[in-house]
């Protein structure tokens, strides 16, 4: 009975979770991944539900139906992950083709005497193989500053395929009765592996979640919106970091300032959004012009900075040179089709 007590318990809490999901969907429609997490939730539920009925009156079905419906919270977790992310969202080919699977397995060898132990070694492969693949879109997709929840997720997702591969390979060397309502050491151990699994992948997608509103919380804090570099508080802070580091190693480093010449007129005469695409235009000549060490910012209006380490004042010198050709060389057409700058 242990397993089937461990199947309640996990219908009861992952039904819960999907209900709490859905809520916070609902009432932070900013939350991303949030919904397709509680379908995840909700899949897995009804899964562990079919699992806790009495599966000899329902024969062979019932357990394709569970190991579906397990199998798709896995594939919904793979579209959780691309929402999370907010890459484009489009039918996993790997995902439907393993559900595919199952459904032609039962119903080619629905008369094989093995059915249910062949099910079981079809599944375990299935959820190891879409485990991976969801563990690859996190590795591959990992923005910067999310190592710590992306690498939680992945490692939980790669133990949880070498889980399945491994009883597969028990179920289909030695062999078993699948039927929760009897004692089975490997079948109790498998519900709570997916049930721990469903609650660890649940956490981990609430910390990527917190981690990117940080990090989105800090480039509102730092980075200048219209530019994409740094702002005036982000640039002083890295100065003071620099010059407590060069403080202690004796290296030199220089800080460079420029402006720019009449643009008061061209904002005058050509408009605001003329004005913003001059500068954003400058800016991706300073970021040519330095080194890929260097950092930029924004000063404040057409005032740009730039902090280059390990950089004396020779060195500065043909920076700032390069950067006034690079500058001077901007055309960019106005709507009277004259040259802006």
């Amino acid at each position: 009975m242990e397993t089937h007590i461990i199947l309640v318990v996990a219908s009861i809490l992952l039904s819960g979770g999907c209900i709490g999901l859905v809520i916070v969907r609902l009432t932070n429609p900013f939350f991303r991944g949030a919904g397709w997490l509680g379908a995840t939730f909700a899949s897995g539920a009804l899964g562990a539900a079919v699992f806790t009925l009495r599966l000899s009156q329902m024969g062979n079905f019932a357990v394709l139906s569970a190991y579906s419906l397990i199998l798709l919270g896995f594939v919904l977790l793979y579209l959780c992950f691309l929402d999370l992310y907010a890459l484009e969202r489009h039918l996993p080919k790997l995902g439907t083709s393993l559900l595919l699977l199952q459904v032609l397995v039962y119903v080619a060898f629905r008369h094989f005497h093995g059915l249910a132990q062949l099910t079981v070694v079809v599944f375990g492969i299935s959820v190891a193989l879409q485990a991976g693949e969801n563990a690859l879109l996190l590795k591959r997709t990992n923005p910067k500053g999310m190592d710590a929840p992306v690498w939680f997720n992945v490692t939980l997702l790669l133990c949880l395929a070498v889980f399945n591969i491994a009883r597969s390979l028990i179920v289909l060397l030695r062999g078993f009765r699948v039927n929760p309502q009897l004692p089975n050491p490997l079948e109790a151990a498998a519900a709570v592996v997916f049930l721990g699994s469903a609650i660890g992948l649940g956490f981990g997608v609430f910390w990527m979640e917190g981690h990117q509103i940080r990090l989105k919380l800090e480039q509102l804090a730092n980075i200048d919106p219209l530019t994409g570099i740094h702002n005036r508080r982000s640039f002083i802070a890295l100065c003071e970091q620099e010059l407590l580091k060069t403080s202690r190693s004796g290296e030199v480093f220089s800080l460079m300032m420029f402006d720019l010449d009449h643009f008061k007129e061209i904002n005058d005469r050509y408009g605001h959004r003329t004005g913003d695409t001059v500068l954003c235009a400058v800016v991706e000549k300073l970021r040519n012009s330095v080194r890929n060490i260097d950092i930029v910012g924004r000063w404040g209006g057409e005032e740009f900075v730039a902090l280059l380490p390990k950089a004396d004042a020779e060195a500065a010198m043909i920076v700032a040179h390069r950067l006034r050709y690079h500058v001077d060389s901007i055309a960019l057409p106005s709507p009277d089709r004259k040259s802006v700058v």
